[in-house]
């Protein structure tokens, strides 16, 4: 009996770790692939990036002089677009701005004012 046992006990155990692998492969079939994209151009120093739901402005070195000042625009797929505004001072690297669509983000703008 003590062999019967021991057969159903490893028959779960095999089931279970059958259902966790078709389970893990599933979920990362079905989870969306997240790459970034970019503007072509730099504006002043700065560009857009995003992803697929978020957007952020980037500066490799702001030289917009006098004023320093970019304006990052997020276009959302599903809802309002939105527009910052920011002062960075000379020769700022980095990101500088982010925003967060709920569904889909198209794209990352960023220009300069004087």
């Amino acid at each position: 009996m003590n062999s019967l046992a021991s057969r159903i006990a490893s028959s779960k155990i095999a089931k279970g770790v059958v259902i966790g692998a078709l389970s893990a492969a599933a979920i990362g079939l079905t989870a969306p692939m997240s790459s970034a994209s970019n503007e072509a151009s730099w504006q002043q120093g700065c560009r857009g990036y995003w992803y697929s739901t978020s957007g952020h402005g980037y500066c490799s070195s702001a030289s917009n002089y006098p004023s320093y000042s970019y304006w990052t625009q997020y276009d959302c797929n599903a809802e309002i677009d939105t527009e910052h505004h920011d002062k960075l001072y000379n020769g700022y690297v980095g990101k500088y701005d982010t925003h967060e669509c709920t569904f889909k983000i198209n794209k990352t703008h960023v220009t300069y004012s004087v």
